[in-house]
């Protein structure tokens, strides 16, 4: 594999474990309280869009598999990944629509309205077993990807010795 294709597949995976670490800590507001969740989730928003530029190629192909001949697990899994996109935008949009710490500090009045309220605990709460199943579709991509950085990170280290 070219030096090019190896640089973007391992961005791709630091990337992809910082967004992993950073939805971990966006998730527990009752661990950092409601005023650190809601600014960590302004800036949660940079390693997501960066996550989907990383994979704009898949974005663009899977879009062409829902209309061609593939496997039922192709199909799905693209599928899926554009519900768990589009359920973390709206978790993301009603966030900041209920937000009473983050656009009040920015001086952004909103009157907060409950339907916003259910929606963002609703599409927060959905988020979470909807990435499992996400991590476990693509949980052999994470485990050879994973072999094969340690066993890189291992050859860089005995070459250097």
């Amino acid at each position: 594999m070219s030096n090019w294709k190896q640089s973007l597949q391992k961005t791709r995976y630091v990337m992809d474990v910082l967004l992993l670490i950073s939805f971990m800590l966006v998730s527990a507001p009752q661990a950092t309280g409601v005023p650190l969740h809601e600014w960590m989730s302004l800036f949660f928003i940079i390693p997501f869009v960066i996550h989907l530029l990383l994979h704009w190629d898949w974005i663009k192909s899977s879009f062409k598999l829902l209309f061609s001949q593939v496997s039922a697990r192709a199909r799905f899994n693209a599928i899926w990944n554009y519900v768990i996109y589009l359920m973390m935008l709206l978790a993301t949009v009603s966030g900041f629509l209920v937000s009473v710490a983050l656009l009040p500090d920015l001086n952004i009045r909103l009157d907060i309205q409950d339907f916003w309220s259910k929606i963002h605990h609703d599409s927060a709460t959905l988020i979470m077993p909807m990435l499992g199943i996400h991590l476990a579709l693509y949980w052999d991509w994470i485990v050879k990807l994973t072999k094969k950085m340690s066993a890189k990170s291992k050859g860089e280290v005995e070459s250097k010795i």
